[in-house]
């Protein structure tokens, strides 16, 4: 088999499969994200005021699965840390820059020839086949070794996971024994006041200030009622 084919299917695949291992992250996402829901729901509906031994129960059951989901979340952040030290993925440079190169070694042995019986041609051609298989070989190990290491972090996510959702399903008992024992009681909030507030009921009297304006009103029925009087005894005199 050519060396250089064989390198190259391993970079290729390097490079597949960590876009399989990147495309996973939405499954785990949404199962840690159902397990702390299922906690918060068991954790805010328990009565802790209930039986004394069924609330240690239910204490010591919901701390081993919360510690475990927290876990599968420490893992699972550390598989897709792409930031920490030596998990950065390395690809072949692009096209141009690889056709430069060549190019400059065309002219390197077109300005110092190589040894004969070799033409500048073929030596630019055999040294920038062992380049380019030297970068295959260098970036395929580098990425399937990081793809290594996030398959295990997923790998770790994954199992505590598991024993998340056992430990959720366990947790579930002593709720279940808690609901029934609650099942129809109203849930009434008992307020006590442990101090008096004082309050000052008197009522102070305060002299009104408001200036108003006085109108005098002008009497026109009693001017109309000496009018009517003038003219009756005007009337009898005539």
């Amino acid at each position: 088999m050519d060396r250089e084919s064989f390198y190259k299917d391993q970079y290729d695949k390097s490079l597949s499969t960590r876009t399989e291992i990147n495309s996973s992250l939405s499954t785990p996402i949404g199962i840690l994200t159902a397990l702390l829901a299922g906690l918060y729901f068991c954790a805010t509906n328990f009565d802790y005021d209930d039986d004394r031994w069924l609330t240690k129960v239910f204490l010591g059951v919901g701390v081993i699965a919360t510690g475990l989901v927290i876990t599968a979340i420490i893992y699972l952040i550390l598989a897709f840390a792409d930031f920490l030290r030596g998990r950065r993925y390395i690809n072949i440079n692009d096209a141009a820059v690889l056709d430069e190169y060549y190019t400059d070694l065309l002219d390197f042995y077109d300005t110092n020839p190589p040894p004969a019986p070799n033409t500048p041609e073929d030596q630019a051609k055999s040294d920038f086949d062992a380049y380019l298989l030297a970068e295959l070989v260098r970036n395929a190990s580098t990425n399937q070794r990081i793809n290594r290491i996030k398959t295990a972090l997923l790998f770790q996510s994954h199992k505590f996971m598991i024993y998340g959702i056992i430990a959720l399903s366990l947790l579930i008992v002593p709720f279940g024994i808690d609901f029934g024992h609650n099942r129809g009681k109203d849930k009434v909030q008992h307020v006590k006041l442990d101090q008096e507030l004082p309050v000052n009921l008197t009522i102070k009297y305060q002299k009104d200030t408001t200036e108003r304006l006085l109108i005098k009103l002008k009497d026109h029925g009693k001017a109309r009622t000496d009018q009517n009087k003038a003219n009756t005894a005007a009337k009898s005199c005539h």
